[in-house]
């Protein structure tokens, strides 16, 4: 049936009155975010599916944590992620007063080094320490041989159908068993190569906190907060000036990767995630519980598992811990984001992409080395809870 001309014309201008006052979806909100490299292939692996989830998006500014703390200082980020906290200025400028930290995302430092075997290297959590301090210098060094040449223990870790650990109602992984082996491997008479972070870096600041209470006679002035740090100026500065060349610098997680996989019998320390990118091994570390551990999502939830979580957001982690199966060299990426956006509609797309990132990012990019938060836990409550705040 046809309508007629004075029909067709009177219902074309309903028409467009209904659509002139109808209330039209919310625009999608593009935010300004930087920061710290160790979360730019995350970030970037899963920027398709946050988009199509919340309608916003950020191009991702990878830098390093100091950086990044710099840009929120400045207001040029709208937040940004730190390996760190944010606690002194970097810039002079004064920490914007309504910033806070929002513990977003863990993972853990690895110990890569560049392949001579297809054995599994062991390192000692101090040994390790003394590599990074130069006093280790050689990977047939006795110390390094007694930790290959040894009968081992390992946690094994309860998992569902799906492969992730089954955890109690504290969020803790449950431990499954222990089982131990005999291992007895010669490592080369080869000096070691040290590739470490040139820029300020959250990561060597978290490494070097570790350092700090596991060998603290080596690394005395190491920050237990962790903090954003050079590591040629740090407790390994002598170690750096007096072998420039097995003490080697490159700028953020990509370029010590690189520069590693470039340097025969070197040994860096980078998100697990790049020893694939850049054909790495990567070592299994003996903790304080004399367990020999590799760097999982059950293992760093143990740890996690027993932190302490500051009302401010910060977390404090045991390096030390003598829980069963832990992995001791683990990093908390904190969101650095403000309690007064001017903007409702900001305040809201920053509350999304953090909430995002934390609790989804790590089951699109599982093999990216973070490990998935449980939003029942204390950790993921916590996240929840300063969440809440934004945009207030």
């Amino acid at each position: 049936m046809k309508l007629s001309r004075s029909l067709a014309t009177a219902t074309a201008i309903v028409s467009a009155l209904v659509l002139a006052f109808a209330p039209t979806a919310q625009a999608a909100t593009t935010l300004v975010v930087g920061g710290a490299s160790s979360v730019a292939t995350i970030v970037g692996d899963c920027k398709v599916k946050y988009t199509a989830a919340t309608g916003d998006s950020f191009a991702y500014a990878s830098s390093s944590s100091g950086q990044g703390q710099k840009d929120m200082e400045s207001a040029k980020n709208d937040f940004a992620f730190s390996d760190s906290a944010h606690l002194t200025s970097q810039s002079g400028t004064a920490i914007p007063a309504s910033e806070i930290h929002i513990p977003a995302m863990v993972w853990p430092i690895g110990l890569l080094h560049k392949k001579f075997s297809t054995n599994k290297i062991i390192i000692s959590a101090k040994n390790a320490s003394l590599i990074f301090a130069g006093k280790i210098t050689k990977w047939n060094d006795p110390l390094l041989q007694a930790d290959n040449k040894r009968t081992i223990t390992r946690q094994i870790f309860q998992t569902d159908g799906a492969g992730n650990a089954v955890k109690d109602k504290a969020g803790k992984p449950i431990v499954l068993k222990t089982v131990t082996s005999k291992v007895n491997f010669t490592l080369p008479a080869k000096p070691i190569t040290v590739i470490y972070r040139g820029d300020s870096s959250g990561t060597t600041g978290n490494l070097l906190a570790a350092f700090g209470k596991i060998d603290p006679a080596n690394w005395p002035t190491a920050s237990a907060t962790g903090g954003t740090k050079v590591f040629a100026s740090s407790d390994a500065k002598a170690a750096v000036l007096k072998d420039p060349i097995h003490f080697q610098g490159a700028n953020t997680s990509a370029g010590v990767a690189q520069l590693a996989a470039k340097s025969a019998y070197s040994i860096t320390y980078d998100e697990i995630n790049y020893a694939a990118l850049n054909d790495l091994g990567t070592a299994d570390i003996i903790n304080a519980n004399g367990d020999v551990v590799s760097p999982s999502d059950a293992a760093v939830g143990a740890l996690v598992a027993d932190a302490a979580i500051a009302a401010n957001g910060v977390v404090t982690l045991d390096y030390t811990s003598k829980t069963p199966g832990v992995y001791p060299f683990s990093v908390v990426t904190y969101a650095l984001a403000l309690t007064d956006y001017k903007s409702p509609t900001k305040g809201k797309a920053v509350k999304d992409a953090i909430e995002w990132h934390a609790f989804s990012c790590p089951d699109v990019a599982p093999n990216d080395g973070f490990i998935k938060v449980d939003k029942t836990s204390a950790l993921g409550k916590k996240i929840l809870a300063q969440t809440a705040k934004l945009g207030n």
